[in-house]
C-alpha cells in the first residue's frame, strides 16, 4: 500500500507541472455563456441601403432632330419618301373581318385575342392592296353589241376574236354515242373527267391531250368528281358510289352511299357531299372512309346541288322552288329561300362566294 501512496503523490506533483498535460476539469461552457450578454432572437438588425441618398437627376430624352430623307448614291433626295399611301377602298376589297360587328358578352381574353387577329388582317390588306399593282390580269368577260344577245354566240366565234395563246387552248370532244355526260375538272384546271349516262368514264389531260384512262362501268353514270388529287377519282353509279384512280382501277365500293344524283368535293375539309333519290345529304371522309354526316332534307329527290367556294356551305334546290343551305354541323338547314314558283333546275355561285344564282325554266334570279 505504500508504493500506491508515493505513486499517487509523484502523480499530483509531478505531472501537473508537466507541459501539456493537467489533471484539472475542463471549464464549463455553458458557465461562459451565461456571462456572455444575448442577444433577442426576434430583433432584426436593418441592413446598410446600398442605393445612395444623394438626389438622383432625371436625364431628359435628346431630341432628335428632324431625320432627312434617304439619299441615293447621286446624292438626290427621295421626291417620295416612306411607304406608297393605300386607298381604303382597295383595301376594304381584301379584308374579310368586320370590325363593325362586336361581340356584347367577350372575356377579355377572347377580346385581345380579336384585336391581334384584326390587326393583323389589317396590316396584309394593305400589303395586298399594295401588291394588286403587279396584278396586270385582269378577267375577261363577254360583252355584246346593242341589243345582241350573248347566249346566242358560239365558241368558234371566241376563238376567232381572242389571241393566238387563248386560242390554242381550244379543244373539242365529238361523245355523241353515251351521252348525256358530267364532266369535272381537277383542282389545278388540268385534268378533266368526265362520265356518260351509259357507262363511258374517262380522265385525260387536256393539255397535252393525253389520255390517262378510259372505262365502261356497265351502268348509268350520274356525276364525277375528282378528289384531292387528279389519281382518284369519284363516280356516282346507278346504286353505288364507287371510287377509281386514275388507271380506272377499282378501289372502293360505298354501299352506304346509293342511288347518289350528286357529288361535290370541299378539298379543304376532304368531304365527299352526296345527294340521293332519298333526300339525304351525305358527308363522307374520304381520308379514314367514314361517313360524318347524314342529313335529311324532306324535300323529296336531290337533283341540284352546288357549294359555294367561299365558306364550303352546300346549297340545294329543290322542286318546290325552294334553295335550302346546309352544313355538316347542323342536322337543319342554314337557310331556306324560296327563290321560284316552279322546280329549281340549276343553282350556281360564283368564286367570291357572294352571289347565288338559281334557274328554274326561264326564270333566272340571283340571291
Amino acid at each position: 500500500m505504500v508504493w500506491l501512496a508515493e505513486v499517487t503523490a509523484l502523480l499530483r506533483g509531478g505531472l501537473s507541472g508537466h507541459s501539456g498535460f493537467s489533471l484539472r476539469p475542463p471549464p464549463n461552457k455553458k458557465r461562459n455563456r451565461e456571462l456572455r450578454p444575448q442577444k433577442p432572437k426576434n430583433t432584426h438588425t436593418p441592413k446598410k441601403s446600398r442605393v445612395s441618398k444623394k438626389p438622383q437627376i432625371v436625364k431628359k430624352p435628346r431630341e432628335r432632330r428632324d431625320a432627312e430623307p434617304p439619299r441615293s448614291l447621286s446624292g438626290a433626295q427621295d421626291p417620295f419618301p416612306g411607304p406608297a399611301p393605300v386607298s381604303v377602298e382597295v383595301a376594304q376589297k381584301f379584308r374579310r373581318i368586320d370590325k363593325s360587328k362586336k361581340l356584347p358578352h367577350s372575356k377579355s381574353k377572347t377580346r385581345s385575342r380579336l384585336e391581334v387577329a384584326e390587326a393583323e388582317e389589317e396590316e396584309i390588306s394593305v400589303k395586298a392592296a399594295r401588291s394588286e399593282l403587279l396584278l396586270a390580269e385582269e378577267p375577261g368577260f363577254l360583252e355584246g353589241e346593242d341589243g345582241e344577245d350573248t347566249a346566242k354566240i358560239l365558241q368558234a366565234d371566241i376563238v376567232e376574236a381572242v389571241d393566238i395563246a387563248s386560242a390554242a387552248k381550244h379543244f373539242d370532244l365529238n361523245l355523241r354515242q353515251f351521252g348525256p355526260y358530267r364532266l369535272n375538272y381537277s383542282q389545278t384546271g388540268r385534268h378533266l373527267a368526265f362520265g356518260g349516262r351509259r357507262g363511258h368514264v374517262a380522265a385525260l389531260d387536256w393539255v397535252t391531250k393525253k389520255l390517262m384512262c378510259e372505262i365502261n362501268v356497265m351502268e348509268a353514270v350520274r356525276d364525277i368528281r375528282f378528289l384531292h388529287s387528279e389519281a382518284l377519282l369519284a363516280v356516282a353509279q346507278n346504286r353505288w358510289l364507287h371510287i377509281y384512280d386514275n388507271q380506272g382501277i377499282e378501289l372502293h365500293c360505298i354501299r352506304r352511299c346509293d342511288r347518289v344524283t350528286r357529288l361535290e368535293f370541299l378539298p379543304f375539309h376532304f368531304l365527299l357531299a352526296t345527294s340521293s333519290e332519298t333526300g339525304f345529304l351525305t358527308y363522307l371522309d374520304v381520308s379514314v372512309g367514314k361517313i360524318v354526316a347524314a342529313l335529311n332534307a324532306r324535300a323529296g329527290r336531290l337533283d341540284v346541288m352546288t357549294q359555294n367556294p367561299y365558306n364550303a356551305v352546300i346549297h340545294l334546290g329543290h322542286s318546290n322552288g325552294t334553295v335550302s343551305l346546309w352544313s355538316p354541323a347542323m342536322k337543319e338547314p342554314l337557310a331556306k329561300i324560296l327563290c321560284h314558283r316552279g322546280g329549281v333546275r340549276a343553282v350556281a355561285v360564283d368564286s367570291t362566294g357572294t352571289l347565288d344564282v338559281s334557274i328554274t325554266g326561264s326564270d333566272t334570279r340571283g340571291i
